[in-house]
């Protein structure tokens, strides 16, 4: 075998070599893309699934919010309304010095049957459809106020426009999940919720002055109360930011899609 058939050999095992390789990166690339694409795929069934769970777990709660609202409406509230009556009448055919302690009892059995029809009302959704974020905001606080244990006060900024029911109701609970949280262990004097109507978005500022907590106290961050804010603000595409300090107090700041 002569010089040029080398040459011409050598030449021919390169551009196979050539060939091999450029092919085997070709195969690697697209098993690369398809495994990137598998993942993705993947990712989103995934997603799409955790999604259906918290919508679906959020129905069941909402359904379970509603019963509980008709039953303190018309079982409880029955209950009540027929004490007031019959202390109404009690206090007909009592002597004088007795009729003030009835009257009292019936003031308060009075006001314990006004609050708990606010209560229901706040737990069923139907409510939150018919009256609104602000509306239903608006009781929530005033029914706040009534008790005595906290300074309540809503604050809405910018030209008010209506979201979704989807979305109000959602916010709504949200808000209910911080307040609920506030009166029940924050021993804070002040209560303070801001409505910002922008043009794009729409967004909440919510806070107390109370005692705060570790928010890197991972107990802290996965209770049942935290875990609900955050999971149904995934479910409308909101920003959710909870931030707190000990002995100052806690913020909640949400960021909504118009």
């Amino acid at each position: 075998m002569d010089q040029k058939e080398i040459q011409i050999l050598v030449l021919a095992v390169t551009i196979i070599i050539i060939v091999l390789a450029a092919s085997l990166v070709v195969f690697l690339l697209y098993f690369q893309k398809k495994k990137v694409a598998y993942i993705l795929k993947q990712r989103e069934t995934q997603k799409q699934f955790e999604e259906e769970i918290n919508k679906s777990k959020l129905e069941i709660q909402e359904q379970a919010l509603k019963n509980i609202s008709w039953e303190i409406h018309d079982n409880i509230g029955q209950l009540l309304s027929v004490a007031k009556m019959q202390l109404n009448i009690l206090q007909m055919n009592v002597p004088e010095a007795e009729k003030i302690k009835i009257q009292e009892t019936s003031a308060i059995v009075g006001k314990s049957l006004e609050e708990l029809r606010g209560l229901a009302k706040s737990l069923n959704p139907e409510t939150i459809k018919n009256k609104g974020l602000i509306e239903s905001l608006e009781l929530e606080m005033a029914r706040f106020n009534r008790l005595n244990v906290i300074d309540a006060s809503l604050t809405i900024k910018g030209e008010t426009y209506n979201l979704s029911n989807e979305k109000e109701i959602i916010l709504f609970r949200i808000l209910q999940e911080f307040c609920n949280n506030t009166l029940k262990y924050s021993k804070a004097e002040n209560l303070n919720i801001q409505l910002n109507y922008n043009e794009n978005n729409f967004e909440i500022n919510a806070e107390d002055n109370g005692i705060g907590f570790n928010i890197n106290d991972t107990s802290k961050q996965h209770g049942i109360g935290i875990l609900n804010i955050r999971s149904r603000g995934i479910l409308i595409g909101a920003k959710i930011d909870l931030n707190s300090k000990e002995n100052v107090g806690t913020k909640l700041y949400i960021s909504c899609p118009k």
